[in-house]
């Protein structure tokens, strides 16, 4: 690790709770790797102190944070700026600080994308099924929109969640999100669900949807993709392997959300690698 001196700038991570958090290990690594001087550190912030903790923020002069459950969205109230992405998907996850002008963005996103491109998984024209309709949904599907999908469903064990998601996009986004099953042809099957997750680790994430009774309809032509990064291999992702899927977990997402965060809090361009780099070295994978 770099000496902390000071010239160092400050950077982190708030939320509650905040202490599962791998971010500093992740950004500090960046930081060490390319001989930055930057400190990266987690805030356990209640929601009650948001506000206090933001206004803290410009009178440190802190650089920049990453903003984790449960403050993306009510944190936008208290920001200078909010980019237009940010707004459309609703949320900020990095907040940015400019001579004490606070700027929003969302990086979730867009990391996911980029993990799935990584992982060499095709979005465009591709026919996505998505299982769950909870908060990450929304820019989930606005992404995957905006990168090409050609058709998209989502099921979800509460039916009116999918079909009032569904409704949302289309006045958002102009785009048509199945709420039905009409074939079992499709080309990724993403998880988005806490099925599989401690406690739920004998799980999976189409119980109690009623559309679909089991996961033989993914195969080699599939690629399987989860949200969850621990367990490295949930139950899901299992079943999908043995019958021959491409299988990705969350940890790209987490990864390169962070990178594309790194970048903007410090305005320098990453090496291509270090996504890799950074799961070799940090999460030993």
């Amino acid at each position: 690790m770099f000496d902390i001196n000071g010239h160092t700038k400050q950077l982190g991570i708030i939320g509650y709770p905040v202490e599962h958090t791998f971010s500093p290990a992740m950004h500090n690594f960046i930081s060490d790797t390319i001989h930055n001087n930057y400190v990266y550190s987690a805030w356990c912030v209640h929601p009650d102190n948001l506000k206090n903790a933001i206004d803290g923020m410009r009178a440190l002069g802190i650089s920049g944070i990453n903003v984790t459950a449960p403050h993306k969205v009510e944190v936008m109230k208290y920001l200078d700026v909010v980019t237009d992405v940010a707004k459309e998907l609703g949320s900020v996850n990095t907040v940015v600080n400019r001579d004490g002008k606070l700027y929003g963005y969302n990086t979730d996103a867009d990391g996911f994308c980029m993990a799935l491109k990584k992982a060499g998984i095709e979005i465009k024209d591709s026919r996505i099924l998505i299982l769950g309709a909870g908060g990450v949904v929304r820019p989930t599907l606005i992404r995957l929109i905006d990168n090409g999908a050609a058709e998209i469903t989502v099921v979800n064990r509460t039916k009116s969640k999918a079909v009032s998601l569904s409704e949302d996009i289309l006045k958002c986004k102009n785009f048509k999100v199945n709420t039905e099953i009409s074939s079992f042809d499709f080309d990724i099957v993403i998880n988005t669900t806490s099925a599989g997750m401690e406690p739920q680790e004998n799980a999976l994430p189409i119980e109690n949807i009623e559309e679909i009774d089991d996961l033989s309809f993914i195969g080699k032509h599939t690629a399987a993709v989860d949200m969850i990064y621990n367990p490295d291999e949930t139950l899901f992702l299992k079943r999908a392997r043995e019958q021959g899927a491409k299988t990705v977990n969350g940890l790209g997402m987490l990864i390169y959300q962070g990178i594309i965060a790194y970048e903007l809090f410090t305005g320098v361009t990453l090496p291509e690698d270090m996504g890799e780099r950074i799961k070799k070295e940090v999460f030993g994978r």
